[in-house]
């Protein structure tokens, strides 16, 4: 009985992934427009479009800032995506934002098989590194079903950094003073440290050997590899097919209300009410004021 239940599976998943990927087909035109509008490939055609109402307001609108340059597309449209989007927002840095201006596009590209995806960021040419393209790549043998997510294998890229302007790393220099035979001497010592960055999402973490690695360090592995999936689904299952209403901030307003109405659903002693400090008469609850 076991082994036909996994033949039906078996034909689930083939037919799940065929599903999928009719439907990924179907969004990649929507996905391909909504990028040309972001980087200004379509101003025009919607300029022609517009009302010729709208097009004299704005006109009249711009009369004073003639020398002023006019937007192209949507700028810093996925720099704003990114930052309303919990996870993610807490991955970027101060010195991230000016790289992250220059992010075009985020695309997902899911296997054939279903057994995973590819995350592509695509950067206008900028000052930081020389890529145009950064990709993240997972192996997930059952993406497709609602267990717990098997990690078989995480595969980031390296960024070509132009000189001095590596943000996940810096250079610091020390002088230090000689000892023994070099004693009264001063050297120049240069340590590369770890900078807090977006960009480390391009540096998987690594899985040591087992004969290396003690139960803290089995944990803290388990907890960074859960991290870094959760921001990988939170740009393949949010950011990426609905980065329109995180631009406007229209998904976590709703985000908002749904945990405000899963938290009128809990069971709270006293009602729900008392979560929000307020007795069965309106009034507030005793525990909740200062004392």
């Amino acid at each position: 009985l076991h082994g036909e239940r996994e033949k039906v599976m078996e034909e689930y998943l083939k037919e799940r992934a065929q599903l999928e990927a009719k439907y990924n087909a179907l969004c990649k035109p929507l996905f391909d427009k909504r990028s040309q509008i972001i980087k200004g490939e379509l101003d025009d055609e919607i300029a022609k479009e517009q009302n010729a109402d709208d097009i004299d307001v704005a006109v009249d609108a711009n009369d004073d800032d003639d020398d002023d340059e006019k937007a192209t597309g949507i700028p810093h449209f996925w720099l704003g995506a990114l930052s309303n989007m919990g996870p993610v927002a807490e991955m970027i840095t101060e010195d991230d934002i000016d790289c992250l201006e220059c992010l075009q596009d985020v695309v997902c590209d899911d296997d054939a098989d279903g057994t995973g995806f590819t995350l592509k960021f695509t950067f206008s040419q900028n000052d930081y590194f020389e890529n145009t393209v950064l990709t993240k790549r997972y192996e997930v043998p059952n993406l497709l079903l609602a267990d717990e997510p098997i990690l078989k294998n995480v595969e980031g890229c390296e960024i070509q950094w132009k000189e001095g302007k590596c943000l996940t790393h810096k250079i610091t220099s020390k002088q230090q003073r000689g000892k023994g035979k070099n004693a009264g001497q001063i050297r120049t010592v240069q340590r590369k440290e770890r900078s807090e960055s977006f960009f480390h999402f391009f540096e998987p973490p690594k899985m040591p050997s087992l004969e290396d690695m003690d139960e803290t360090e089995a944990d803290r592995l388990e907890h960074a590899f859960d991290a870094d999936y959760d921001q990988a689904q939170a740009f393949r299952s949010h950011i990426i097919p609905k980065a329109v209403v995180w631009f406007t901030g229209e998904a976590m307003e709703q985000e908002m209300q749904q945990a405000l109405k899963d938290m009128q659903g809990m069971s709270w002693p006293g009602g729900v009410g008392a979560a929000a400090g307020v007795n069965a008469s309106g009034g507030e609850n005793p525990e909740c004021k200062q004392q």
